[in-house]
């Protein structure tokens, strides 16, 4: 009896060391590069060629005649009617759907419309702000811009882009500020110039920039971020450069931004477009380098921490750290679309839509 108690003993203890070191070389298979499998992967009832943006822990997408928002389990938040031909933006205050010279304006928590307005000429791109709302109309060179309240009434509309091209626009966050970034290539050197405007009373500054293409603007607590093909300068409302804040990007793009009061920006090698490995990380004033062990299709990055998406594996790593972890993906992928606030990868596969919820 007493020997039969010591085996069974023994033979308890010996399952528990083998659960053990099969979980040491797990742990160590994946420190070394090597490979675990993630499961989770949702479809959406979309198709690869919809309009999908992703903003918060949301996801929007037009497909036939609807404009749907989804949440990360793929569960619809709400469904609202819209012109089959429509186009729309998202951001924290609320969505802008626009279909020839009409724009409506959602409340992004119910999908209750809250203004409808008919303007004079057609509308080529639309946003919406805190307190108003934008719309860029008439041809794409000398654009007219038209400001309304979130309930669709005429506040403001500026005219003073004659031969200039809109580039982007939108609204300081949480500010009664508007801002546009246009393009003027009729002298003998290009301009991109980035005005803000306080809707109807005047413009309140202006960035000139002669020396490169800006194509992305990006806010900083109480700053605007320019990134252009051979640097990023950071500036005041005013217009006036912060210049030891500037940093040399020639030979590199961004390749993604996690907007937060102090965003983390990614800069990757122009040479790697669509098959990237190395990228320089700028945050709070510091850079990082990574390498990851596979080519990535998309980098992307939340919270400190960057994913890199190649077509059938994900490589994560954190800011500051050299460590890398890899996974392999469920399924194949075709094209990367975002990444939600819960770390839920939006990507295309095989012509569908999936969400994969991120480590």
């Amino acid at each position: 009896m007493e020997l039969s108690r010591g085996l069974n003993r023994s033979h308890a203890l010996l399952v528990s060391v083998l659960v053990c070191l099969a979980a040491f070389f797990a742990a160590l298979l994946v420190r070394n590069g090597q490979s675990v499998p993630l499961r989770s992967a949702i479809r959406l009832n979309a198709s690869a060629l919809s309009d999908v943006q992703v903003q918060g822990d949301r996801v929007y997408y037009l497909e036939g005649g609807s404009l749907h928002c989804v949440n990360t389990k793929g569960k619809f938040v709400w469904n609202a009617g819209v012109d089959a031909a429509s186009n729309f933006s998202v951001n924290k205050s609320g969505l802008a759907v626009w279909s020839g010279t009409r724009l409506t304006t959602i409340d992004i928590n119910t999908g209750v419309p809250l203004g409808n307005i008919q303007l004079s000429q057609d509308v080529s791109y639309a946003v919406m702000g805190d307190v108003y709302s934008a719309a860029v109309i008439g041809p794409e060179h000398s654009s007219k811009v038209v400001l309304t309240d979130r309930y669709g009434n005429t506040v403001d509309t500026l005219t003073d882009f004659d031969e200039l091209l809109v580039m982007d626009c939108g609204f300081f966050e949480g500010r009664e500020i508007f801002w546009i970034m246009t393009l003027d290539s009729t002298g003998s050197e290009p301009v991109c110039r980035i005005s803000t405007y306080k809707p109807g009373r005047r413009e309140t500054g202006q960035i000139n920039d002669m020396e490169q293409l800006i194509y992305r603007v990006i806010f900083r607590s109480n700053s605007i971020l320019a990134v252009g093909t051979r640097y990023m300068a950071m500036y005041d409302y005013t217009g006036s450069e912060t210049k030891s804040a500037r940093v040399n990007l020639y030979g590199y793009y961004l390749e993604a931004a996690d907007e937060n009061e102090e965003p983390t920006l990614l800069f990757c090698p122009s040479d790697q477009t669509g098959k990237v490995k190395d990228a320089r990380a700028v945050f709070a004033g510091s850079e990082y380098r990574i390498h990851m062990p596979v080519e990535c299709r998309r980098l992307l990055v939340k919270d400190q921490t960057v994913y890199g998406i190649s077509r059938e594996r994900l490589a994560v790593t954190v800011l500051g750290t050299r460590e890398v972890v890899t996974y392999d993906l469920p399924m194949q992928v075709n094209d990367v679309i975002g990444i939600t606030t819960d770390k839920t990868a939006v990507i295309t596969s095989g012509g569908a839509i999936y969400l994969i919820q991120l480590p």
